[in-house]
């Protein structure tokens, strides 16, 4: 029999509230305790690769696309080759050298490549735990596990990987006070890729000379204003003044580090490539010139990703999109606040710093380095590390909070596709045990048997087709794209084109036809003399009855 007040309204409203306050409580207590949050990081990372297999293990992406040209890079230095003087190369040496590394005890093979990302990846994860553990609350936590997918949406060749893996670090470096070691990592990351670590370094020399460690509020100070409260607030709770780092007594000896840094990579690298090459990769002119011959950045292709004809609503909710305007947003408008405080007082906290370090670096990225319209994966995770370090402000928590649902649908998208890809993707010989569409194998198969016996030459601009396919004449460079490929690339792919009685040029919906899209006069003839034998989805055929 029931007892009489459990019919009560009172009492089945407090029946359902207690299994709440329940989860919420146990939820709090496992945020709270970094062994378990970072556990939990390091299982959605592995639970995104398993959840990403089939699209990182893409036919698509090796054969035709640049993680396969990355193995091509790997096989002409096999040859004896070397980067920007005989194939194109537009990162830094760093990856290339720990990319040798690994394919010489791993093998060069697609999986190969893949598992040498997973370090750095993890490292991602793990560093982007600590930095919430340091400098927020449990919704921060929340944010970063929710944000994950997002933060780790970047390329998982090592130039993309790697660099991610070394900023953040610097990161949380500097979140500990440790600016030294901090510049050492920026300083790594410009060997990597030579476009972030140098902006980041600034910065960080920025705070290093204008800014010192005196300046700093102390314990025993008082002040009822709101904007101290907040400061005070921040630097108690997120960093007390114990745990903090020294900074060296002079500025000038916090740059030793990244000299160090610089010195030693410099003669590794230059013992490996030679020192003109070591010199070359530190500049960015190969990605500049790239970026105007493919009209990259806001006045050209990366405005698309905010709108495109026949964009619809769903478009900016189900998709990162929303998530990451309104984070922008977000932190520009909490940086703007520091920078105001910061302005009135004589006095910084390392949260603030970290709030103004991030905003900065991405309003850079923006300006600087933004590319396709899917360039914002390079540095959510600067993004995310910002907005993690304003729960303190008194908006903090809030604004946090919606940012998490937007994470929720902005994952909603990405996980569609990953599972649609588990249900309509298959590996199989013909695609060199790849994953592949049923569609794309069975033309793919077709255009084979047309090919294979006529002296074939395929045009892409990345991809190791040449390599998965021994029938395809041996690769002469890997990244075939303007600004970046050499005279003598381009020389030899026009050589190649015109001389081949069976030309194949993949038209592959996402990645769209190369030979078409190429900016400039130096592939425009080749097919004058060939007949278009096939046409299909993901593939065209040409071939021509007599042979140059």
């Amino acid at each position: 029999m029931r007892r009489g007040n459990e019919d009560h309204p009172e009492f089945l409203a407090k029946s359902r509230i207690i299994p709440c306050e329940q989860f919420s409580n146990l939820l709090r207590s496992a945020l709270s305790s970094p062994r378990v949050f970072i556990i939990l990081l390091i299982v959605e990372v592995c639970f995104l690769y398993l959840l990403r297999w089939p699209l990182l293990y893409k036919f698509n992406s090796f054969a035709f696309w640049d993680s396969g040209s990355y193995l091509v890079a790997h096989y002409l230095l096999q040859q004896g080759h070397q980067p920007f003087s005989y194939f194109g190369w537009q990162y830094g040496l760093l990856p290339l050298f720990i990319q040798e590394l690994g394919f010489h005890l791993l093998g060069a093979t697609p999986a190969s490549f893949l598992c040498l990302s997973v370090p750095c990846v993890m490292t991602v994860a793990v560093v982007m735990g600590r930095i919430a553990l340091r400098e927020s609350g449990t919704a921060g936590r929340i944010l970063v596990i929710l944000s994950l997918p997002l933060m780790l949406a970047f390329l998982l060749d090592m130039p993309h990987s790697l660099e991610p893996a070394l900023l953040s670090l610097g990161l949380l470096s500097q979140a500990k006070g440790q600016y030294g070691r901090a510049m050492a990592f920026a300083t790594a990351a410009c060997f990597t890729k030579p476009s972030m670590g140098y902006f980041y370094g600034l910065v960080l020399l920025s705070f290093v000379f204008l800014d010192p460690r005196e300046l700093m509020v102390t314990s025993g100070a008082r002040n009822s204003n709101p904007g101290y409260v907040w400061s005070r607030g921040v630097q108690t709770r997120s960093l007390p003044r114990e745990s903090a780092g020294p900074r060296f007594s002079d500025p000038r000896l916090s740059v030793v580090p990244a000299i160090c840094t610089a010195f030693g990579l410099s003669l590794l690298l230059s013992i490996v490539f030679g020192w003109k090459t070591v010199l070359r990769s530190l500049l960015p002119l190969s990605g500049a010139r790239a970026y105007r011959a493919l009209h990259l950045g806001w006045s050209g292709v990366a405005k698309e990703l905010l709108y495109f004809p026949g964009v619809k609503p769903g478009y900016y909710i189900g998709t990162p999109v929303a998530f990451w305007v309104t984070a922008t947003v977000y932190l520009m408008v909490a940086a703007a606040a520091t920078w105001a405080i910061a302005r009135s007082r004589a006095h910084r906290t390392t949260n603030r710093e970290m709030i103004l370090t991030c905003a900065i670096l991405h309003l850079g990225f923006i300006a600087l380095f933004y590319g396709f319209p899917a360039s914002w994966t390079y540095y959510a995770y600067i993004l995310v590390a910002g907005i993690i370090a304003t729960q303190t402000w008194p908006p903090g928590r809030m604004i946090i909070g919606v940012l998490c649902v937007l994470a929720v649908l902005a994952n909603y998208s990405e996980i569609r596709e990953a599972l649609s890809a588990w249900k309509t993707m298959r590996t199989n010989a013909s695609t060199a045990g790849l994953f592949a569409v049923s569609d794309e194998s069975a033309e793919w198969n077709y255009v084979i048997s047309l090919a294979k016996h006529g002296n074939p030459a395929l045009f892409t601009n990345f991809g190791e087709a040449q390599l998965l396919f021994p029938w395809f004449s041996a690769p002469a460079g890997a990244f075939i794209i303007p600004g970046v490929a050499t005279n003598g690339e381009i020389v030899h792919e026009r050589q190649k084109l015109r001389t081949a009685h069976t030309v194949i040029v993949p038209t592959i919906p996402e990645l769209g036809n190369a030979l078409k899209n190429w900016p400039g006069p130096e592939f425009s003839d080749v097919l004058n003399d060939a007949t278009l034998e096939f046409k299909g989805t993901y593939f065209q055929v040409y071939k021509r009855r007599t042979v140059h």
